[in-house]
């Protein structure tokens, strides 16, 4: 691992770091509002050397990142490192200028206007008490994930099919020319009947987030295909256990994107994407697949799964910090700036094409 790659760990963890101690940071101010207004919707005042030590430690935790990044003279060297710093830089004083912003916002409408405050609310409360609203019943309804049972069944009969009967290169064929188009079509067919429905007990910024993470599964799917597609000695395939294992992952984590209304099916997401990568590496070591010598570290699975830890962190952050289900446009941001690294990273770990 050269000094580029344990750079990149290490400002991806200071991220990681970063994330944790401003949820901290967020349920101790939290609890204050709570121990100050008792509850009610009297609005908590900051003090004015809280937001100094606020600012103090971000400019300290910005100034550790680029001393760490800058004191390694090999990233200037090399463009895709340099470009991706200044992506991280760019991303990184953005979304400290939106929270900066959501704060101010959120800290002006909590200022009680004329009319409001401990008694209107409880009026509003005792007559919405008296008189509560017919609640609406939901188009359509999450379905049972055990329905799936029958799916993973038909998945462990065709392993033990293919291992007593069928060759190495016959398994091949049936994984390439069977399993992984049925799971395309499958997948489709999800995504149709998704664009025809409408879900009342969804917001509209969920059913955004579901479409980006579904197209990008949808890509990562047809990337597994081409890796299978790339496999030169047939007779000596042995990863048919892992390929299915991807097929059901893929399927059964689209379902429960699309079909289910928990705020745990991010987490779920972004748990595929950290095992997807290794996986990957587990397939790779079933086919005896040899990584080239003076690849860079750039190339290899590690930026993909350092970079799903980190978001999966935020997104637990954010399931955690918003009980009542808000937040998705702080989540769809979170999905966009993670979706465009990723990107990123493909583009950077492509091979060079040999004329």
């Amino acid at each position: 691992m050269d000094s580029r790659a344990v750079a990149f760990i290490e400002v991806m963890a200071a991220i990681a770091i970063v994330g944790v101690v401003s949820f901290l940071i967020f349920l101790v101010s939290r609890q204050a509002l709570r121990s100050t207004s008792g509850g009610r919707n009297a609005a908590y005042q900051p003090q004015w050397y809280e937001l100094l030590l606020a600012a103090v430690f971000v400019a300290a935790v910005a100034i550790v990142v680029v001393w760490q990044v800058l004191s390694d003279g090999d990233w200037g060297d090399d463009g895709r490192a340099l470009t991706f710093f200044v992506v991280m830089l760019i991303i990184g004083g953005g979304a400290l200028a939106v929270f900066v912003l959501s704060m101010l916002w959120r800290l002006s409408r909590a200022v009680p206007a004329p009319g409001q405050g401990p008694v209107a609310s409880t009026t509003t409360r005792a007559v919405s008490d008296a008189a509560p609203a017919p609640q609406e019943i939901a188009k359509h309804k999450a379905p049972s994930a055990m329905r799936l049972v029958g799916v993973l069944g038909f998945a462990a009969v065709f392993l033990i099919f293919n291992w007593s009967h069928v060759e190495n290169a016959q398994r091949h064929v049936m994984m390439l020319n069977l399993i992984y188009p049925a799971g395309l079509v499958i997948a489709l067919v999800m995504l149709f009947d998704k664009a025809s429905r409408a879900w009342d007990v969804k917001s509209p910024g969920e059913g955004t987030r579901e479409w980006l993470y579904a197209n990008a599964l949808m890509v990562l799917y047809l990337l597994g295909y081409l890796n299978l597609l790339g496999v030169a000695d047939t007779a000596a395939y042995a990863g048919m256990l892992w390929d299915m294992v991807h097929v059901a992952a893929f399927l059964l984590v689209l379902w429960v994107i699309d079909r289910k209304a928990t705020r745990l099916r991010f987490l779920l997401l972004h748990a595929y994407l950290i095992l997807l990568p290794i996986l990957l590496l587990i397939w790779q070591n079933q086919m005896g697949v040899v990584s080239p010598e003076g690849i860079s570290w750039w190339e290899t699975i590690w930026p993909f799964f350092f970079l799903a830890i980190v978001f999966f962190v935020l997104e637990l952050i954010i399931v955690i910090a918003t009980p009542g289900g808000g937040g998705q446009g702080v989540a769809t941001l979170k999905d966009v700036v993670f979706l465009v690294l990723y990107v990123i990273l493909l583009i950077g770990a492509q091979p060079e094409v040999v004329a």
